[in-house]
């Protein structure tokens, strides 16, 4: 399989494309300048106690308070009264009502080690078989003891098993020394103050896929330099190249197709390649994923057409849960099945398809209604959620592209129409201003004219050159 990462730059945001045999499987975000990124680690400022809940709210520096439940936390986080400090880690960002969730664990991933410098606990990765995760457990800590007196917990990653002790020992020294830093960090800095920031995903994508990964096309120069140096110092023993393309050269934004992409991501349809189509409804409950038939071959039975229907939805379903980053609960609603030996057929299927992704699916039985449920764990928004924003004409029911997305295909396709004469962007008076900020900062010295146009629905455009 060939592995291919795509970065897009643009004012605001990186979007990640993950490419695989030509095939877009996943796309992230990071926001640039953002303070609420997952992993980040921060000197915080207790603000309330809520006893019946056993939790706490922290001033982190955000404008809303962040939620630390206190159950099972370290002792140093058991004891605490208001306007004490304490090191934190940000474990999710505000989904909608509920806000930041905090954790006084702390966690900090290398190559092949997580170290948990908050605890003295030693665990194995649950995606490697049982029967050899002794045998490596017993391995990396003989060979980290000398390097380990002060008895840090961590946990070891799939990919150790065929790393050299000697990578093991720098991946660890280079972690304590990380964590060093943020305590010295920690006592510098007054409360509330950011302490460490969680790296960009781009180092995440090359965490998970080490070795995997061929090749990284991006339209950013500064950020090839940064990925080439951080290559060099943590993976070079692969052959990773980064590949800087300049919008004169190629137009990735259009190579990638990434406005269809994007578009894809919020239609709720997805279409299968025989006539079915799954609908995903995202809640703040759970996610629910629709199979249907539509226009589907019908076999000799109805039974038979809901197997190879819900056969066919089974693949598609994990391949929409990784590309739209989908997490927390997950109910299915198979066609429904009578046979107990074709809901067996979808558990095994299903069971095959989740080792593509990197992120632990779990799979629970049939319920007595045909309902599958799966759990995924959910640390982020949705993509869809920071793709888009509420739709204000059905009243918050529906989702329209939010105009930081919208901001950043307008970018690049700018950069993608140069050289040109004259452009003409016609806007909703939403989304004005927004666009006049853009085109300041990145296209100041441009022939580019912004029109208001009232036929044009809020957060939509039209680009016209001349």
């Amino acid at each position: 399989m060939v592995r291919e990462l795509v970065i897009l730059s643009s004012k605001d945001i990186y979007l990640y494309l993950l490419i695989e045999d030509e095939e877009v499987v996943e796309v992230r975000i990071d926001k640039k300048n953002k303070l609420n990124v997952i992993g980040s680690i921060f000197k915080g400022r207790v603000k309330r106690l809520l006893p019946h809940m056993n939790a706490a709210f922290i001033d982190i520096g955000d404008s809303k308070e962040a939620f630390l439940p206190l159950k099972n936390s370290p002792e140093n986080c058991q004891k605490i009264k208001i306007g004490d400090t304490l090191l934190l880690q940000l474990k999710r960002v505000s989904l909608q009502s509920k806000g930041a969730k905090l954790s006084c664990k702390i966690t900090l991933p290398g190559k092949y080690l997580v170290l948990m410098p908050t605890t003295n606990h030693i665990s194995v990765s649950s995606k490697l078989p049982e029967d050899i995760r002794e045998d490596l457990k017993s391995r990396v800590e003989n060979l980290l003891r000398d390097y380990n007196e002060e008895k840090i917990g961590f946990i070891i990653r799939t990919k150790t098993i065929n790393a050299l002790d000697e990578d093991i020992i720098q991946d660890f020294l280079a972690l304590k020394q990380q964590w060093n830093s943020i305590l010295d960090r920690y006592k510098r800095e007054k409360a509330p103050s950011l302490l460490y920031e969680e790296q960009l995903k781009a180092y995440n994508f090359l965490r998970d896929y080490a070795g995997d990964i061929k090749r990284i096309y991006t339209n950013d120069k500064t950020l090839s330099k940064k990925l080439e140096d951080y290559i060099r110092l943590n993976f070079d023993k692969y052959d990773i190249e980064v590949i800087y393309v300049s919008e004169r050269k190629e137009d990735l934004f259009k190579k990638y197709n990434v406005e269809k992409v994007i578009n894809k991501i919020l239609n709720p349809y997805v279409w299968l390649k025989t006539g079915g189509y799954l609908i995903i409804e995202e809640t703040e409950a759970l996610v629910a994923i629709d199979v249907n038939s539509g226009s589907l071959k019908k076999y000799k039975s109805l039974e038979e057409t809901a197997l190879y229907t819900n056969l066919e939805a089974v693949k598609e379903i994990v391949k929409q849960i990784r590309l739209r980053d989908l997490g927390g609960i997950i109910v299915v609603d198979f066609i429904d099945m009578y046979k107990e030996e074709h809901k067996e057929k979808i558990i095994e299927l299903l069971e095959k398809e989740i080792k593509k992704d990197k992120q632990t699916i779990k799979i629970k039985s049939f319920t007595s209604l045909g309902l599958l449920e799966l759990t995924r764990k959910k640390t982020d928004k949705s993509l869809i959620k920071q793709l888009s924003e509420s739709c204000g004409v059905c009243r918050g029911t529906g989702y329209i592209k939010g105009k930081g997305i919208v901001l950043f295909e307008i970018e690049n396709k700018l950069k993608g129409l140069k050289p040109f004469y004259k452009v003409k962007i016609y806007v909703n008076k939403n989304l004005y201003d927004y666009v006049k900020s853009l085109l300041k900062e990145k296209f100041k010295d441009e022939n580019i004219e912004v029109v208001i146009d009232t036929k044009i629905k809020n957060n939509e455009y039209r680009i016209e050159r001349f």
